[in-house]
């Protein structure tokens, strides 16, 4: 039995866009809008053209400045396109949301300037600027739909800004017809527009969903990837992201980010007393009281062979990171079992915090892994802070 269709099927889109997406997805959502300006370009010139002709030809000059509105538009969006393009950091989400504004206004306020020159130019009565404008807000709306689709409310608003007013438009031609053909030819127009808007509407619902799915199962993979195999934990990979991603959280606001380099102590002797199977169950072990004992937000990544990080996020000073460092130590110091024979093992930690110590990933990590170091040289059990006076050495 064929499934039937709603209605409502193209505002599906509509619900769906207001569903919370992992940054990640979203932010490459927005980088998708930004990723060709020719687009934008072609159609500020081909309005402008048309601008100028039918103001020119009909001498309206509120036609003209209409045109030089949009012409400076258009100019500013390209300045955006450029000023997006020559970003030097990866965006975190706050960010992507201030460019997907930015595009927005860019958007909205074309689409209406392009309503309002359709609307005055078929206030004329001449059949040529009802082609003109036929055209353009044709032209216009394939282009949004093309490129727009990924924030499918900014594409949905644009489009009714440009058509809405080209429909009011033929209504002018409808009523000053004075053949029967006339009537029927505009009217015609008319439908054809508002048609236009509603598959316009179901092909954005279409285009989102897909793509969506295909940005979600990419970044699925990429998480899949990014485990490690024995622990389950995250693996240096997806630490990265997460790092990078956190780190630019917390140069915007007043909180801070801490590293929590751990090394296990007497590991090795595990491994040459036990066997290679039994270090597997203590590391298995070892992530699972990481697990417990982080908070929601926070991460614990296996990144060596006995070696974790932890991003403990939202640290208000190194004495907070201290404590849960501390935490760590007692918790991975419990004793372990395997195959009824006891074992015990022990764990250093070095602790490096953002922005404070570093703003990049790699510095953050290589600060806590020197505090690590020191950690080591005091004995084993030890929690040292980069930047302490305690931790020089």
């Amino acid at each position: 039995m064929p499934q039937r269709r709603s209605f409502a099927g193209p505002f599906r889109v509509f619900l769906s866009t207001w569903r919370r997406l992992p940054d990640s997805v979203y932010v490459e959502l927005v980088d998708i809008v930004y990723s060709n300006a020719r687009p934008t370009v072609f159609v500020g010139v081909a309005m402008v053209c048309d601008g100028v002709l039918i103001g020119f030809k009909n001498k309206d000059a509120l036609a003209l400045a209409i045109t030089a509105v949009a012409a400076v538009i258009v100019t500013l969006r390209l300045v955006t396109f450029r000023t997006y393009a020559n970003r030097t950091l990866r965006q975190s989400a706050e960010v992507a949301r201030l460019w997907e504004r930015r595009y927005a206004a860019g958007s909205h306020t074309f689409a209406a300037a392009l309503g309002l020159l359709n609307l005055r130019a078929m206030t004329a009565g001449d059949p040529l600027d009802a082609m003109l404008a036929t055209g353009l807000v044709f032209g216009y709306g394939c282009g949004l739909v093309s490129r727009v689709s990924s924030r499918p409310i900014i594409c949905f608003t644009s489009l009714l800004l440009s058509a809405a007013p080209t429909a009011v438009g033929f209504t002018f031609y409808i009523r000053s017809a004075t053949a029967s053909f006339e009537m029927e030819a505009y009217l015609l127009q008319l439908v054809l527009t508002v048609g236009f808007v509603f598959a316009a509407f179901e092909t954005v619902n279409s285009v989102y969903a897909t793509t969506l799915q295909q940005i979600e199962s990419k970044h699925d993979s990429i998480m899949l990837a990014g485990r490690d195999v024995l622990t389950g934990l995250p693996n240096r990979t997806l630490l990265n992201a997460r790092l990078n991603e956190e780190i630019m959280r917390v140069v915007n606001n007043s909180s801070g980010l801490a590293c929590l380099f751990l090394d296990l102590d007497l590991f090795k002797e595990v491994n040459d007393r036990l066997g290679h199977a039994a270090g597997d169950a203590v590391l298995r072990e070892v992530a699972e009281r990481l697990s417990h004992i982080l908070r929601v937000g926070d991460t614990a990544a296996r990144v060596g062979g006995d070696e974790f990080i932890v991003l403990q996020t939202g640290v208000k000073d190194a004495e907070e990171a201290r404590v849960l460092g501390a935490r760590i130590v007692r918790a991975i110091s419990a004793p372990y079992e395997y195959a009824h024979q006891p074992v015990r093992i022990g764990g250093s930690v070095g602790i490096a915090i953002a922005p404070r110590d570093a703003r990049d990933e790699q510095t953050l990590i290589a600060c806590a892994d020197a505090a690590l170091y020191r950690a080591k040289a005091r004995g084993r059990g030890n929690v040292v802070v980069w930047g302490d006076p305690d931790s020089a050495g």
